[in-house]
């Protein structure tokens, strides 16, 4: 499959604080990645840097063709689609018009949308069930609601790669399988997702791939049946993990 991002011995932080350690990794189409670790391991870093939000202090990110750190961001917006794990309270925009901000790296001169690219934004809507709110402005809507409409966004800007920061925070249970459900959906010969979560569950469930941190540093990375045991999650996350069932795993509750 198509080679869509690669970081090659990365390493990237915030100032002089560095979060990630000599990084190497790669996504190809076809695939849909959960990236998983503790709180503190480097996952909202690691993606922020395939979108072009964190640039490496060493090491090479490459999305599509360009490199992350040189790349204008609307070329970069084309072969990445983001979406964030803080979404903006008080926007006055409708979620309409937000989910219509993910044509913006496809617009012409004048960055004008066409009656094709609302239709798409409503179907996008739609599909997250939250076309009944789309003429609200987000201000209006609650948390998970303003998640789901930047979930649309992200699927109108048809970007090869979505990249989904913690994507079912706020959620309930059934929105978070939808949401898993309908990115896992995405993934095609030509485009491939990865999702920052939590739940170790969700992500074997959704994930054809897993890449597993630790301290800013990748534990391992691979298909989620061969990343996803109980003694690696229990060493990484420093408590005991069983299996339960296929595709399921807890912590074990001391007795």
């Amino acid at each position: 499959m198509t080679l869509l991002a690669r970081l090659e011995q990365v390493t990237a932080g915030y100032g002089a604080a560095t979060v990630l350690h000599d990084v190497s990794w790669s996504v190809r189409a076809g695939e849909a990645w959960a990236v998983l670790g503790p709180n503190g391991a480097g996952k909202s870093t690691l993606v922020k840097v395939l979108a072009g939000l964190v640039k490496p202090a060493r090491g090479t990110g490459l999305v599509g063709p360009h490199d992350v750190a040189t790349t204008a961001p609307r070329l970069l917006a084309q072969q990445v689609a983001w979406v964030p794990q803080q979404v903006p309270d008080g926007l006055d925009f409708t979620a309409l018009e937000v989910a219509l901000m993910g044509r913006a790296p496809h617009a012409g001169p004048l960055g004008l949308t066409t009656a094709a690219d609302e239709a798409r934004a409503r179907q996008a809507l739609e599909r997250f069930d939250v076309a009944a709110v789309g003429d609200r402005p987000l201000s209006q809507l609650s948390g998970g609601e303003r998640r789901r409409v930047f979930l649309a966004r992200g699927l109108v800007q048809d970007a090869p790669l979505l990249v989904l920061d913690e994507p079912t925070a706020f959620l309930d249970v059934r929105h978070q399988v939808e949401t898993l459900t309908l990115a896992r959906g995405l993934v095609s010969d030509t485009h491939a997702v990865v999702a920052v979560l939590h739940d170790v569950t969700l992500a074997a469930h959704f994930a054809t791939h897993v890449v597993l941190l630790a301290a800013g540093r990748v534990v391992a990375a691979g298909r989620a049946s061969e990343v996803l045991t109980a003694e690696r999650l229990s060493s990484v996350y420093g408590t005991p993990m069983e299996a339960v069932g296929p595709g399921g795993f807890l912590p074990r509750w001391p007795t």
